[in-house]
């Protein structure tokens, strides 16, 4: 029998005894089946990851519109100016452009109104009839200015003195009128004119004189008056 040593407990009969190696043993199995539990079951960073994922999530922030550099307003307000003065510069010339169209107009119709005229006065003032003198003259003196009318009576004296002696008739009949100048108000013109006379003097045969002259043309209210008559 083994000798008990002194203060040693004595060890029930009964209890069983411990084997270390097993208890290790043992240890090492539940920290097995812990870990492997913990591997199969979602961790706590899983499950935290998780409910974050069902947290509702605020939209971002919409990005502040960055304004324009000091340098693009300046160019901005530039191109406006500019732009305004262009189209102030295209408006009056536009406008220039129609006056000078109307203007241009404006002479076109005066040179057509004058040339129309001017060969009525041509035609009117240069044809005369011995019989019929003063009615012949006066309608002479209807197509022409006052002044212009004043200066006629003196030239339309000598030709009517001479047209009564040689029985004389001239009848004048316009070929071609043509534009020199004019504008609005006053218009030259080219008359080319055959004049035909009969008289004792040519033995009662008609004689033809072709002859050119310049009519000036000037306006007087809604009509055209012969202002001057010169032989070319």
């Amino acid at each position: 029998m083994p000798r008990r040593i002194a203060g040693q407990r004595r060890r029930p009969e009964t209890e069983p005894e411990v084997n270390p190696q097993i208890d290790r043993s043992e240890a090492v199995t539940q920290a097995t089946s812990r870990v492997q539990d913990q591997i199969s079951s979602p961790s706590s960073a899983t499950r935290i990851a998780t409910q974050s994922d069902k947290l509702p999530v605020e939209p971002a922030a919409k990005p502040i519109a960055a304004a324009p550099p000091e340098g693009s307003s300046r160019v901005g307000v530039v191109l406006s100016a500019a732009l305004g003065v262009l189209l102030v510069l295209i408006l009056a010339l536009a406008g220039i452009l129609g006056v000078k169209a109307w203007k241009g107009k404006e002479a076109e119709d005066a040179r057509d109104q004058a040339a129309t005229a001017g060969r009525k006065a041509a035609e009117t003032a240069l044809s005369y009839d011995y019989r019929t003198l003063d009615k012949s003259f006066a309608a002479a003196r209807a197509t022409m200015t006052p002044d212009f009318a004043g200066k006629f009576d003196a030239t339309a004296k000598v030709a009517g003195e001479l047209a009564t002696k040689s029985k004389a008739t001239v009848r004048a009949e316009v070929r071609e009128v043509g534009v020199r100048d004019g504008d609005a108000n006053r218009v030259t013109l080219i008359i080319f004119v055959n004049q035909t006379t009969t008289s004792t003097i040519t033995q009662g045969k008609p004689r033809i004189d072709l002859n050119r002259t310049r009519f000036t043309m000037v306006r007087n209210g809604d009509q055209w008056l012969v202002q001057e008559i010169a032989g070319l």
